[in-house]
């Protein structure tokens, strides 16, 4: 039964999609409102931005919080992160040998392709004190070639599954 248990517990942790972090000692049960607003950072309001906007105000409710212009509580702020994912492209292998030796060697890759990725980030602001209290980070990459559906099903799922970890228990 305990080998059950922990074979369970391997195959759950390993479908983690998110990694989520909180305030320590923060009281979650005050928040009951929110706004979605545009990362600060971002110059424009992108395709993708608006994908994610939509799909939090989708699933905030399903997590108790209201979705409000004022008198919200907290504001959520989602965003994409790139970054850059090298794949070697070549790799060598021989063998050879001598009248008292033989040898096998292997050599490692000679280059590399860059591949852009994308990891989704959600953040709750406590709107009082302008902290973030609590912050989700997807592990799961979505890749720049990505079509139009295939991005607006990636941001749906991994929103919901990140907002799913909200509140911390």
């Amino acid at each position: 039964m305990r080998l059950m248990l922990l074979l369970a517990a391997i195959c759950v942790s390993g479908c983690a999609t998110s990694v989520v972090d909180y305030k320590s000692g923060t009281d979650f049960s005050i928040y009951q409102q929110a706004s979605v607003r545009k990362d600060d950072s971002q110059k424009d309001t992108s395709i993708d931005t608006v994908r994610i906007q939509a799909a939090l105000k989708k699933h905030l409710p399903e997590q108790g919080l209201t979705v409000a212009m004022s008198d919200a509580q907290l504001e959520v702020v989602g965003r994409l992160v790139e970054y850059s994912r090298y794949e070697g492209n070549q790799v060598s292998w021989g063998f050879g040998g001598a009248r008292d030796s033989l040898a096998i060697g292997l050599s490692a890759p000679i280059s590399a392709d860059e591949r852009k990725q994308y990891r989704l980030e959600i953040e709750f602001v406590d709107i009082a004190t302008k902290q973030v209290v609590w912050k989700a980070k997807s592990t799961q990459a979505m890749d720049e070639n990505y079509g139009a559906e295939k991005r607006d099903k990636w941001i749906d799922k991994n929103v919901a599954s990140m907002l799913m970890r909200y509140p911390p228990k």
